[in-house]
């Protein structure tokens, strides 16, 4: 129980890093307005389905930034696992 636990709030902790990264790198974009077609199009590859610099897509990317999180604890302790039984 208490690896899982360990494993929530790890993810938890990155999903919300995460999250404070996009909202940063998203009002980056409307704050710097160099290179607004790059910064675009870096959202569209990171970001499944992002539709663009509106509501819609800040949304979309703050909830697949927070996934991202779980996913990459996951990753890291299954790759963990993996190295310690050698």
């Amino acid at each position: 129980m208490e690896n899982k636990t360990n494993y929530l709030q790890q993810a938890n902790r990155l999903g919300l890093f995460f999250v404070v990264l996009f909202i940063l790198c998203f009002l980056w974009f409307y704050l710097r307005s160099t290179e607004r077609e790059l910064h675009e199009q870096l959202f569209r590859l990171t970001f499944l389905g992002f539709s663009g610099m509106n509501l819609g897509g800040f949304i979309l990317g703050a909830i697949q930034s927070y996934v991202w999180g779980y996913i990459f604890v996951g990753l890291w302790q299954a790759v963990s696992k993996i190295s310690i039984k050698k």
